[in-house]
């Protein structure tokens, strides 16, 4: 009953070392929407890949996210058009006539067919801003009118991501008109911080130091007409960081003397992935982390500093609220900006894609089963069969806990054993068992395999 949607930026296999994402390592069933980030305009108005390279000739970005849907018929695969990179002018241009919203739109359909995209996210950011006109109110539903009537026939996705910030919302988005073309909206629930000052990036709930939070966006939103399911409840993997001069009084609402110090993989001032926030906090053999980690339960946010530098982000206690909350107010889902940045090699929570696996667990995707040693995951929007003669198999990711200081053929029948549990008997006795040294190696040796963990117990 609820959208999982997860955006790819697709840029994110250009990053060093452990933080380098490759396709092969999404999970399929782990969301019903997929949004491959970002084309852009051309200098003609219309649709194109930013990256040749990397998008379309050599690593072939939109053809291996598209063929995902081979192994999750259910899934949903849209490509995302804008991004703060973008601007916001040439989109104003674009939307500002009728003769150029038409072209937009075929061209746009022709694109998706060719590539095999299920549908279109447009991120515009943001109309009326950064060099739009007061008129980008009316031409975006203009943009976005154009566009539904040539995707209709053709049952082609129409969604858009929109800023949390209630000023921009009002001055932007004519949203109950948007409500009646878009399939859904995507809210981007986050960047409620300021710059001059070390403040709260996705506050839930108020803080005297931002302009705004997720419950004041989402009341606003209520008011407006539009049926609560048509949003998705924004979470990004991503912290928000600043410089800071050191003192006694380290609590939201410090002056920021700048942004904070690039991470090793995303290499963005001001800006980490929680791949790189839970390395920083992770404690060592040697000494425990120097970071001081603070949790605000109510408001559902984390920040943590040390020295000079200060950042602001979510984990997964607090995004469990915040899923519940959507819960409780009838959204229609979950979005994750970015799945690339979670902690997708596993190295901090022993599991991989922990904040994903949140959301799933408590949309109640993913539920425990037996002594706590197993996951099942069911797909999410995929229906269960009440058929006898032909039951849809749940798979499963599982750990096997193995007892005592098994012999090696001992340890390879136990794992057998699950595996047929796990797959059935015919195709479990098809699968490999080997010994890999790490996931690297599972990734490099079978790309897009689901491993069963074994843990030895006395």
């Amino acid at each position: 009953p609820y959208r999982v949607v997860c955006y790819l930026a697709g840029w994110s296999n250009y990053r060093e070392g452990s933080g380098s994402f490759n396709i092969s390592y999404i999970v399929p069933d782990h969301c019903t929407h997929l949004v491959y980030a970002f084309a852009g305009l051309t200098i003609g108005g219309g649709i194109d890949s930013l990256d040749y390279y990397n998008d379309i000739n050599v690593n072939k970005g939109f053809a291996r996210i598209v063929a995902l849907k081979e192994e999750n018929p259910c899934l949903k695969v849209l490509l995302a058009i804008g991004g703060w990179n973008e601007g916001s002018e040439k989109y104003s241009l674009l939307a500002e006539r009728e003769s150029t919203r038409d072209a937009f739109a075929d061209q746009t359909l022709r694109f998706l067919v060719h590539y095999g995209f299920d549908g279109l996210d447009l991120d515009w950011e943001f109309p009326t801003m950064r060099g739009g006109l007061p008129e980008d109110r009316e031409n975006f539903v203009l943009l976005v009118q154009a566009l539904r009537n040539r995707f209709a026939p053709r049952k082609k996705l129409l969604t858009a991501a929109i800023t949390g910030s209630k000023y921009i919302m009002q001055i932007g988005y004519d949203l109950p008109k948007l409500c009646e073309e878009l399939d859904f909206i995507n809210l981007m629930n986050y960047d409620y911080s300021k710059s001059d000052k070390a403040t709260l990036d996705a506050p839930l709930y108020g803080d005297s130091s931002t302009d705004g939070t997720i419950d004041t966006t989402i009341a606003y939103i209520s008011k407006s007409g539009c049926p609560m399911d048509k949003f998705s409840l924004g979470i990004t993997t991503h912290a928000k960081t600043y410089t800071v001069e050191p003192g006694r009084l380290m609590a939201p609402g410090i002056k920021a003397v700048g942004p904070g110090a690039p991470g090793p993989y995303t290499r963005s001032a001001g800006s980490l992935g929680y791949n790189e926030v839970c390395e920083l906090l992770k404690p060592n053999r040697t000494a425990p982390s120097q970071w001081v980690v603070k949790s605000l339960a109510q408001i559902a946010v984390k920040y943590a500093y040390l020295n000079d530098q200060w950042m602001t982000f979510d984990g997964i206690e607090t995004i469990s609220t915040k899923v519940r909350y959507a819960m409780d107010k009838k959204l229609g889902g979950i979005m994750l900006w970015t799945i690339d940045s979670d902690d997708f090699q596993g190295d901090c929570h022993n599991e991989a894609y922990p904040l994903l696996q949140t959301v799933l667990r408590v949309l109640g995707y993913v539920k425990k089963t037996g002594h706590g040693s197993s996951v099942t995951a069911t797909t999410p929007g995929s229906k269960k069969t009440s058929s006898a003669a032909s039951p849809e198999r749940e798979y499963e990711q599982q750990v096997l806990v193995v007892k005592g200081n098994p012999s090696e053929e001992k340890l390879n029948e136990e794992i057998r054993k699950a595996i047929r549990a796990l797959l059935g008997p015919e195709q479990g006795d098809q699968v490999q068992i080997r010994e890999l040294k790490n996931e690297e190696e599972l990734r490099r040796v079978a790309p897009g395999a689901r491993p069963i963990g074994v843990r030895l117990v006395p």
